[in-house]
């Protein structure tokens, strides 16, 4: 299996070059990657661990491609290289995988999808063109009502989460994106197999990972709104509350992943953003940028 030919590398010359269009093969090959990616999620996981996970995925949707082959099987393999993309933070592989899966696979075979693959590509776009929502607007309006009830929570909730984006405001994006607002609209989602209770949770975790990814961007284009508008900051815990919500900083209430204020407020000294008041305890100085 390790030395399998890739389609797409071999165009059909090489010998065994379209062996990945067998079905059979593809079967054995997806139980040949998944020991690969259990090994893998019990070993210190690298970067190259991660992107050697994402080529064996690859090689085996070519072949599913190739050989036009639609079922649950097919949609399986595309809904795991999908939420793997996302959690590996690869969204050139994003862009590629849901080009071929939404809503195009699913349709082929009369599947709804899960509310997590949607969920997940709409953060991506909303990531990938960020601060524009162009390439997120586009892949909304491909999405039938079918697809995506547009009365649905998840609904409301996704494009809540977008105006306040557009609109920055802040403490409503903070709101929004805290995991027990938006966890209890993926519990209901299923994948294609509904036993496969792993896939179901990669796809929950791909969908923080990329909300918390989106919280980072909106937390940078915050400092830079708030750098701009204040001299001084201070250590009041008004204003450290206040801090908390328009950056989108952890705490233990906000069941979120990101960096907590002390942290936060280190990181920025270390960058020249700001820096200690003299003869002022619990007072930062904000340095303007030049």
């Amino acid at each position: 299996m390790e030395h399998i030919a890739s389609v797409s590398r071999s165009s059909g010359l090489e010998r065994g070059g379209d062996v990945l269009k067998d079905s059979k093969v593809q079967e054995q090959y997806r139980v040949f990657v998944g020991e690969k990616l259990h090994k893998f999620w019990t070993e210190k996981q690298t970067k190259d661990g991660q992107e050697n996970i994402l080529i064996l995925f690859r090689k085996l949707r070519e072949g599913i491609y190739a050989s036009k082959r639609s079922d649950a099987f097919a949609i399986e393999v595309y809904e795991t290289s999908l939420c793997l993309s996302a959690l590996f933070d690869s969204p050139i592989q994003t862009s590629s995988i849901l080009s071929h899966l939404l809503p195009e696979l699913y349709t082929s075979v009369s599947i709804r999808p899960p509310i997590s693959s949607v969920l997940i590509s709409l953060l991506h776009h909303l990531i990938a063109g960020y601060p524009s929502q162009k390439t997120y607007f586009e892949h909304l309006s491909c999405l039938s009502p079918n697809v995506l009830d547009r009365t649905s929570e998840a609904y409301v909730w996704i494009s809540n989460l977008a105006s306040s984006l557009r609109t920055l405001n802040y403490i409503r994006i903070e709101a929004l994106s805290r995991h027990d607002v938006y966890r209890h609209i993926l519990s209901v989602s299923k994948s294609s197999d509904e036993t496969n209770d792993e896939l179901v949770r990669l796809a929950q975790d791909a969908v923080h990972v990329l909300v918390e990814r989106l919280r980072s961007k909106a937390r940078d284009k915050a400092w830079v709104v708030l750098r701009s508008a204040y001299r001084e900051l201070s250590a009041s815990e008004e204003t450290q509350t206040w801090m908390i919500k328009c950056l989108l900083l952890s705490t233990e209430q906000t069941s979120a992943s990101g960096p907590s204020l002390e942290e936060w407020m280190n990181e920025r000294c270390r960058d020249g953003h700001l820096r200690p008041k003299e003869g002022a305890v619990g007072r930062w100085i904000v340095c303007k940028v030049r």
